[in-house]
């Protein structure tokens, strides 16, 4: 099957995409760098259109989040960005589940420049469509994040799957720190085991 990009539609999290953010989950608390903060971004109640929800929520990291991170003065330059997110729609509407490592230092900032950076992408977010909290449980939310998956393969993650609707675009994504190659010149290696 062809990878249609930006026109791609799917269904659910498929395993390579699923596997990958497991694995991610699980580097990002080896190093240090585990995700602490859970963000939830209602894209179409900020006003995108479901088609463009996808695209929009991939520039709002590498244009909008990950600059900031970089340039933050309290970050001093020596975190990259650590994150997963998935989007879903299970009533039609799009939302992003967003997982991030964020410094304690950066909370504020971040959770003030969120709006505004939905603004800048076109979006319209009323209060109630963005939400930033702290994360209690990683590995529930992890599961959580991933409830989406392809049938077929939840149970290899321990994870019971509930139909999120089409999604047009990318479906679910990680940071580049905690993909395949990072993760394999590290010395990752993966054990066989659920979430």
């Amino acid at each position: 099957m062809r990878n249609l990009g930006r026109t791609r539609r799917s269904h659910g999290i498929n395993r390579y995409p699923a596997v990958n953010i497991h694995h991610a989950r699980r580097c990002s608390e080896k190093w240090g760098v585990a995700f602490n903060i859970h963000v939830s971004i209602h894209l179409s109640q900020c006003g995108f259109a479901e088609d463009a929800a996808s695209e929009v929520f991939q520039k709002l990291i590498s244009q909008r989040f990950s600059p900031w991170l970089r340039r933050a003065s309290a970050n001093d330059n020596r975190l990259s960005p650590t994150y997963i997110w998935a989007l879903e729609a299970p009533h039609g509407r799009v939302g992003a589940h967003w997982l991030v490592h964020l410094p304690p230092s950066l909370l504020p900032s971040f959770k003030a420049k969120l709006p505004d950076w939905v603004r800048s992408l076109g979006g319209d977010p009323a209060p109630q469509s963005i939400r930033v909290g702290p994360i209690a449980r990683l590995i529930g939310m992890t599961r959580y994040v991933l409830k989406g998956i392809s049938s077929p393969w939840a149970s290899h993650l321990g994870i019971n799957p509930i139909d999120q609707g089409e999604i047009i675009g990318k479906r679910s994504g990680f940071s580049r720190n905690l993909g395949p190659t990072a993760r394999q010149r590290h010395g990752y290696k993966p054990n066989r085991h659920l979430i």
